[in-house]
């Protein structure tokens, strides 16, 4: 007989071989579904308010830079053409030391000659009144006189300020710095003689205005040194 022991391990191989030979269909489980989302490669929304905040700005301060810049363009062109200038010729008139005179001269009206190293505040115009030469030739009423050394004919490269100027319109006042006196860029004489004094104005204007003609004034007190001392020079201009 067989044993019980035999029967079973026989079924058992017969189980395996079936197994074995394709009686058993293997299906492969299905890879498990992600149930989480992938990072989202689209841009925050926030990034394009942030870009239009910052052009804004930029551009409205570039306008406003323009707006600026053509209206200080425009102020000084009307400026410029108010402000009187030019070289005229014209005669003046009046007494120095009680001798009267009456002579040609050479009014002249520029742009600012120093801007920087003055004696006072920056001159708007540079202005000066020539007749003769007074230094080199002294006659009744020969004289220089100007705000900045520079105006005069012949002038050196000191460019001396001489004088304060103001301009309202198409008039122009010239006053002497007294401490400039000395520099003996102003001067004028009040006779022909050869020990003729120079004096050097300290104090008073000069004062033109330069519309379709030229006319004005000029008084001004000089010192003469010790000897000399004090005297005024006094005249109309015309021209």
């Amino acid at each position: 007989m067989i044993s019980n022991r035999k029967i079973a391990a026989a079924l058992t191989a017969g189980l395996l071989l079936t197994a074995g030979c394709g009686g058993v269909e293997q299906v492969a489980s299905p890879a498990p579904v992600s149930t989480t989302e992938p990072p989202s490669t689209t841009a925050t929304p926030t990034e394009t308010p942030e870009t239009t905040t910052e052009t804004t700005p930029e551009s409205t301060s570039e306008t406003t830079t323009t707006e600026e810049e053509t209206t200080t363009t425009t102020s000084e062109t009307e400026e410029a053409r108010r402000t009187p200038s030019g070289s005229y010729d014209v005669t003046i008139s009046g007494s120095v030391s009680g001798t009267s005179f009456r002579r040609s001269a050479t009014l002249r009206i520029v742009k600012t000659i120093s801007s920087t190293g003055t004696t006072n505040d920056v001159n708007p115009v540079d202005v000066c009144l020539v007749s003769g030469n007074p230094a080199g030739q002294p006659q009744p009423g020969a004289i220089w006189f100007g705000s900045n050394s520079g105006c005069a004919p012949g002038a050196g490269k000191a460019h001396l300020d001489l004088a304060t100027v103001d301009v309202d319109g198409d008039t122009v006042t010239v006053e002497p710095v007294e401490n400039m006196a000395a520099t003996g860029g102003n001067v004028f004489t009040s006779s022909s003689s050869i020990a003729a004094c120079p004096f050097f104005p300290v104090s008073g204007r000069l004062r033109v205005s330069a519309g379709s003609g030229v006319s004005g004034s000029i008084e001004v007190t000089g010192y003469g040194g010790a000897f000399c001392g004090n005297t005024v020079y006094q005249a109309k201009i015309s021209g």
